[in-house]
């Protein structure tokens, strides 16, 4: 035990949970909603497409929202490292949202002329909400003891959730790659395959984070 009282270790990871996922669902629903006032000036009955775009990046608030919640108020008895990385992870791979955010917006526009796309364009925009989840599922490990070597317990339960934050930032090329894609389906419905191919490559980047975080969690060093 680092500090006298763990749980102030458990305080900052469910500060940076809900604060960085928080900043991130807060941008992309920006970005989403500047194209929804933009499609409802045009199109008042596009009004509830619009707010079910908007609400696409949000789910990386509520994921950091539901770490904190977990940190402070269910799993205060798990190791003091692991509630910090589970703040940490969750709350890094929940700027992803940024991305989603940027698809969300292309996916609006692309709605906006043509409702048969609807499907098509929701597909690319929750893309970037793979990185979130490994964040949440990297944190509901560190918090429910499934391991309990050196590399949940210790200080190297850190590397964990930054290897699982930061990799999850690719959510946000990935963001980028799925907009253009959008626009690409728009054109021409059969370049959706190429596009899936194009806009799911930046996730190979949050893979890696996972299996490392996942091989820190397993002690696989000790």
């Amino acid at each position: 035990m680092v500090f006298e009282n763990p749980l102030l270790l458990g305080a900052i990871g469910a500060g940076l949970a809900v604060g960085i996922a928080g900043l991130g669902s807060g941008i992309g629903a920006g970005i989403t909603g500047a194209s929804g006032a933009g499609v409802v000036a045009e199109d008042p009955n596009k009004f509830g497409t619009a707010i079910v775009f908007q609400a696409l990046p949000q789910t990386q608030g509520l994921y950091g929202f539901l770490v904190a919640i977990l940190i402070l108020f269910v799993f205060k008895s798990a190791p003091e490292w692991a509630m910090l990385a589970a703040g940490i992870g969750t709350g890094l791979a929940g700027l992803s949202a940024i991305g989603q955010g940027i698809a969300a917006a292309a996916g609006l526009g692309a709605v906006a002329e043509n409702d048969g796309i609807f499907g098509k364009a929701m597909v690319f925009s929750v893309l970037p909400e793979t990185q979130a989840i490994y964040g949440l599922l990297v944190a509901i490990l560190l918090l429910v003891g499934v391991f309990a070597s050196p590399g949940v317990t210790t200080i190297a339960a850190l590397g964990a959730g930054l290897a699982v934050g930061f990799a999850g930032l690719s959510g946000i090329g990935q963001g980028i790659t799925a907009a253009g894609a959008i626009g690409a389906t728009a054109r021409d419905p059969d370049a959706m395959g190429k596009g899936l191919v194009l806009a799911v490559m930046p996730e190979t980047f949050a893979i890696f984070g996972l299996l490392i975080a996942i091989l820190i969690m397993l002690g696989i060093m000790f």
